[in-house]
């Protein structure tokens, strides 16, 4: 059933404005109490069934006397749009051409509901290890929870570690409404997250850690005859927080996943070096830091992949394999988005087509970047997907390739199961649940 908009759709969020404001302020402001406040304000007024993406930015631009806008260069959104500007509160409405992997915590409170779209919402929690610095700490990073969320769908905002969450959007463009407080000092820094267990502040601006990784990228970029050499050096005399942010300069200079895909030579080796340095000067804690690179990069690699494929349902396949983590949780959504399938066969149904996608990259074989991938490969890939033993594969390769010698069969279904269980862009989907 089509939605009955407002005339006037500004004056929807200054109602919704007006009814929280008047909430909080009886209860003395205080922000613990006011994610609940904004999402009941949130659920009454149902913004999201009066009023349209469009019908707001039409009437936005028609307006002569506008809210205060907080994010004026669009740092978060493209772009975000103040619609109620209150003495300790606002509420924005962000547009998203793409989706967004970050993982991260809020230095405010508050609640958000889904305008135009969907996406896939994950929670996590993190558990410290080891606190180098206010800014900077190694642990564990755990996803607990994973839903997807529709327009009109409501959640709170808490600020702080206890809710470390990432929204990708599925649809381009997509729109959340959100109701926040101003910065709370409390709950600061705002800590961003890279699995499998870096915490970094991604605000934190101090000169000499910027200009070392600026000139690092200077000195890769240009190919400097003694880029390793110098990078020694600045590894050598920095804290482990600059160890890291200079290293992922070096990484992607040199042996990220991008570097091969563009044909531009890198070197393992050089990298290794440089890492080894770094190591002998701060023990095992460095190990954590070739995990998050390897693991940025899978992802990258995934992105890059998602936007050459035009497929509302490859791209949310290819949103799961980003996002979530575990067989079991990925057939759990995938049953969810499409009730009337069967979730295995729809996964399997995606590969065999995103295997027939070629072209898509002048130098890979197709959009899932797996050489020769035919009848054989997706048998097996099936087995996994039904959780399968490599017997039981076995068995089912001897059946259905009854030309097979069937030694010949169970030795290239054994190789088959190997490397499709541990294939990179599988990685999610065959994890420990």
């Amino acid at each position: 059933m089509k939605k009955k908009l407002s005339k006037d759709p500004l004056g929807v969020f200054r109602e919704l404005g007006i009814l929280v404001e008047s909430r909080w302020r009886t209860q003395n402001y205080d922000d613990a109490l006011f994610p609940e406040i904004a999402a009941n304000a949130l659920a009454e007024v149902s913004p999201a069934a009066r009023v349209d993406a469009w019908n707001i930015v039409d009437a936005f631009t028609s307006e002569y006397a506008l809210p205060a806008q907080q994010d004026i260069e669009g740092s978060f959104g493209n772009p975000p749009i103040t619609l109620f500007s209150g003495n300790r509160f606002y509420i924005d409405v962000y547009f998203w051409l793409d989706g967004t992997t970050a993982k991260h915590q809020h230095a405010f409170a508050g609640a958000f509901q889904v305008l135009l779209g969907s996406s896939l919402h994950s929670h996590y929690t993190f558990a410290d290890e080891q606190r180098i610095n206010p800014q900077f700490s190694i642990g564990r990073l755990k996803l607990n929870e994973v839903q997807l969320l529709s327009v009109g769908d409501i959640k709170q905002i808490i600020p702080g570690r206890s809710y470390i969450h990432s929204l990708f959007h599925l649809d381009r463009p997509s729109a959340t409404i959100t109701v926040r407080t101003t910065g709370l000092p409390n709950f600061q820094p705002q800590f961003s997250y890279l699995p499998p267990g870096i915490a970094f502040d991604p605000f934190f601006k101090e000169s000499g850690l910027i200009k070392k990784r600026q000139i690092a990228n200077l000195l890769l970029g240009m190919q400097h005859g003694e880029a390793d050499e110098m990078i020694a050096n600045i590894l050598s005399s920095s804290d482990l927080h600059t160890d890291f942010m200079v290293l992922e300069v070096v990484y992607q200079n040199l042996q990220s996943g991008l570097q091969k895909f563009l044909g531009i030579s890198h070197n393992a080796d050089r990298f290794e070096k440089l890492l080894a340095l770094v190591r002998r000067k701060h023990g095992p804690l460095v190990d954590s830091f070739m995990a998050a690179f390897t693991e940025n990069d899978r992802i990258n690699d995934l992105v890059r992949r998602r936007n050459y494929v035009h497929s509302a349902e490859h791209r949310f396949f290819f949103a799961l394999l980003m996002n979530v983590t575990g067989r079991q949780r990925i057939l759990d959504l995938v049953r969810q988005r499409f009730p009337d399938q069967k979730p295995e066969e729809t996964i399997v149904d995606w590969v065999d087509e995103l295997a027939q996608t070629k072209k898509f990259a002048s130098n890979e074989p197709n959009a899932l970047g797996i050489e020769e991938f035919g009848d054989e490969h997706l048998m097996v890939f099936e087995a996994l997907v039904k959780n399968q033993t490599l017997l039981q594969a076995q068995k089912e390769m001897r059946s259905i390739f009854i030309g097979m010698n069937p030694e010949e069969a169970d030795s290239r279904t054994s190789s088959l199961y190997e490397t499709l269980r541990n294939a990179e862009i599988f990685k999610p989907l065959f994890a420990q649940d």
